[in-house]
C-alpha cells in the first residue's frame, strides 16, 4: 500500500507525466478558487451559448461544471487521456445535459476538422509528451477565427512559461490576441486565423 501511495505521489510531481487519477480530489480543493476560480475562467474564455467548446484534461471537472452552465444552447466537450478522471467529471457534471466525454491523446484529437468554435487546456499543455503535435491538433479542429486558452498555473511541474507557449502556439499557426494575470499564473489567448 504504501509503495503505490509513494508511486502516486511521484507521479503527480514529475514532468511529463499525467496527473494521477488518484489524487484527482486535490484538483478539486476550495483554496484552488484563490489562484482562479471556474467563474473567472468563464469569463476570460467568453463562450457565446451556442459555442462547441473543447476542453482538453479536465480533469475532475473543476472548471468544467461552469463552462457548461455558460453554453446553454452549445455543447462542452471533455476529453481526457484517463477514463479515471472523466468518469470523476461524469459524476460531477451529472446534471449537465450538454457535455460528451471522451477518453483520447491530445496528439491525435477525435474531433473533425474545423468543428471546435473554442479549446481550452488549463496545466495540462506540459504534460503532453509532444505539446507541438497536440497544438497542430487543436489547430486542425478549431474553426477559422476559433480561440484557444492555454492556462499555466503556479506549482505545476508541467509549468510552460508564456513566452514559451506563446512561441509554440505561434509556430503551430495561431496568432496571439490577449493574456491575463502575470508570469506564473497566466491564460493566454490564441486565435486561428
Amino acid at each position: 500500500m504504501f509503495e503505490r501511495l509513494r508511486e502516486v505521489w511521484r507521479r503527480s510531481s514529475t514532468a511529463g507525466e499525467a496527473y494521477p487519477a488518484e489524487l484527482a480530489f486535490m484538483l478539486r480543493n476550495p483554496l484552488r478558487r484563490l489562484i482562479l476560480s471556474p467563474r473567472e475562467m468563464v469569463r476570460r474564455l467568453h463562450p457565446a451559448p451556442t459555442d462547441r467548446v473543447l476542453e482538453v484534461g479536465p480533469g475532475p471537472g473543476y472548471f468544467s461544471l461552469e463552462v457548461a452552465r455558460a453554453l446553454p444552447e452549445g455543447m462542452l466537450l471533455l476529453m481526457d487521456l484517463q477514463p479515471a478522471m472523466l468518469a470523476k467529471a461524469r459524476k460531477r457534471l451529472t446534471r449537465a445535459r450538454n457535455v460528451t466525454y471522451q477518453a483520447a491523446d491530445a496528439r491525435a484529437l477525435p474531433y473533425a476538422d474545423a468543428s471546435i468554435d473554442l479549446a481550452f487546456l488549463v496545466a495540462v499543455l506540459g504534460e503532453v509528451p509532444d505539446p507541438k503535435a497536440a497544438l497542430a491538433e487543436l489547430h486542425r479542429v478549431l474553426r477559422p477565427g476559433g480561440r484557444l486558452n492555454l492556462t499555466e498555473q503556479p506549482g505545476d511541474a508541467d509549468f510552460i512559461a508564456r513566452e514559451d507557449i506563446t512561441a509554440m502556439a505561434e509556430q503551430a499557426g495561431f496568432q496571439a490576441t490577449r493574456h491575463w494575470g502575470g508570469r506564473s499564473n497566466y491564460s493566454a489567448e490564441f486565435r486561428r486565423p
